[in-house]
């Protein structure tokens, strides 16, 4: 017989050779691969899964802003003390709010005490002025002004 050739179509495919196995060699049992959960350790939490996120708190980032906005508004007699004074209560909420376990913001609320008593001696001093000033032109002009 003539050796195998592709690019002649009525020629068919020889047949396969059997395996040749040597007498010598022993043959095993091939056992299926069972995996098995290790039972001491159980299911993994995902990476992080145990943090809880931090909680800003929100009476700090209130009372620096409140007290940012106290140190522009300085001018204003009677505004300027009402939000300075709340500037500080709020920021001192913050910052015992902020001690707790789980929560942050306790920079804000120091920033935001800082304000509010900057803020305050401003106002104070403007509105001593203010006061000063009316109280003046009341005494020098009497009732008729």
């Amino acid at each position: 017989m003539t050796d195998y050739n592709p690019y002649q179509p009525d020629q068919q495919y020889p047949a396969p050779a059997e395996p040749v196995y040597p007498p010598s060699a022993p043959q095993y049992a091939v056992q299926p691969y069972v995996t098995q959960p290790y039972p001491a350790y159980g299911p993994q939490p995902m990476y992080g899964a145990a943090y809880q996120p931090l909680i800003t708190s929100g009476m700090a980032v209130a009372g620096m802003v409140v007290g940012i906005i106290a140190l522009v508004t300085f001018w204003i007699p009677f505004v300027d003390l009402l939000l300075g004074f709340l500037a500080i209560g709020l920021s001192w909420g913050g910052m015992v709010q902020s001690d707790r376990p789980g929560h942050t913001g306790k920079g804000m609320a120091i920033a935001g005490l800082v304000c509010g008593i900057i803020a305050v001696i401003p106002a104070l001093i403007v509105m001593l002025f203010f006061f000063g000033l009316f109280a003046a032109a009341g005494t020098a002009c009497g009732i008729a002004c």
